[in-house]
């Protein structure tokens, strides 16, 4: 194949790659590769795709990172471990965390599904439960501190079934929940 063949091949494989959703640029070399598409040709369809805004690692890790927490309400952990399957570098990870976790608030989220999965289940066991749930709540992703301060103050509230309150202690400065968590593991 000419090169200038490949190379417009290269790009309209690209395109067409993008077309159904935003990618990484380790994820268009993948596929590129998978094309068998020569080395040249590879990397003037990446300087042509960045060139012309296609592809930008720090918009997609963005995107990406909303679009998972808000549809898959997943934790930090988890997030990064996504975005670096997608070849993501380092720090534009721990930018691309940092900045989703200020607005989204993991304690929150990690809230909601342990309210859900209490109301979805009946409660015999609070040690089997507490168990199930702070595990479902690991393969979301949570941090240990997450999972810990959420199941606590759920042991506190659900033998009142009083779920709507653990949203206000939540909500409260991180001093006042420390403060909270201590009182609990005393008793």
């Amino acid at each position: 194949m000419p090169y200038e063949e490949e190379s417009k091949n290269a790009r309209r494989h690209a395109i067409r790659y993008l077309v159904y959703r935003g990618r990484s640029r380790d994820e268009i070399i993948r596929y590129l590769k998978k094309k068998k598409i020569s080395a040249i040709a590879l990397d003037e369809t990446l300087i042509y795709l960045e060139k012309n805004d296609y592809i930008n690692d720090e918009r997609f890790a963005l995107q990406f990172g909303k679009s998972r927490i808000l549809n898959k309400k997943i934790g930090k952990i988890r997030l990064e471990l996504e975005l670096r399957n997608k070849g993501i570098k380092n720090q534009i990870i721990q930018e691309t965390l940092k900045a989703l976790y200020e607005k989204y608030d993991e304690k929150k989220i990690a809230l909601a599904y342990a309210k859900k999965k209490i109301a979805n289940h009946s409660l015999t066991n609070i040690e089997k439960d507490r168990h199930r749930i702070a595990k479902f709540l690991e393969r979301k992703g949570f941090s240990h501190n997450v999972i810990y301060e959420v199941i606590t103050n759920l042991e506190q509230l659900i033998p009142n079934h009083d779920l709507d309150s653990l949203s206000r202690l939540l909500d409260k400065s991180p001093e006042t929940q420390e403060s909270s968590t201590i009182k609990i593991i005393q008793r």
